[in-house]
């Protein structure tokens, strides 16, 4: 008896791996749902793969702006260089060079002035960036040290000119 219901048993077990397995697909499209849950694991995915990558989220018009020019100058710069030597000649590539390097001080110099800005406004509370928040403290703080140095020398050398 054993060994028919071990004959059995493994009858049962082919006779379910040998079933027509049957798509569950319809004529419905995925829902927005799914797609943005895809959508989610495929960029944790990425992040997880390459561990130094840096996640970006726009939360401005001009950033998303920048933001879609930055991917471009990315993949055309890795290309150009891939294709330099080849049919890109030294002089075009140090153009290349160039323009991108003014894009470079062009926003470091956008950002230094916000940051001027944001420090001549004095408050750090409304920043939501943790980064950017910390940074304008510590600024506004520097500032105003540098203020009270100033004010105090001001007060020493106006007492001295009394006397």
């Amino acid at each position: 008896m054993a060994k028919v219901k071990t004959g059995q048993q493994e009858q049962e077990i082919v006779e379910t791996n040998n079933q027509n397995i049957k798509p569950t697909q319809s004529n419905n499209p995925p829902s927005r749902r799914s797609i943005i849950e895809a959508n989610q694991k495929r960029k944790i995915a990425t992040i997880e793969k390459n561990i130094n990558a840096e996640v970006f989220v726009p939360q401005s018009l001009n950033a998303i702006k920048i933001f879609r020019e930055l991917r471009t100058t990315d993949a055309l710069d890795s290309t150009l260089r891939n294709f330099w030597g080849d049919k890109i000649n030294a002089k075009d590539m140090e153009k290349w060079i160039n323009l991108v390097d003014e894009i470079y001080t062009k926003i470091t110099e956008a950002n230094s002035y916000g940051k001027e800005l944001l420090v001549t406004n004095g408050k750090s509370r409304g920043i939501e960036n943790f980064f950017l928040r910390q940074e304008i403290k510590k600024s506004i703080e520097t500032k105003e040290a540098q203020e009270a140095k100033t004010k105090e020398t001001k007060t020493q050398e106006s007492k001295k000119q009394e006397a």
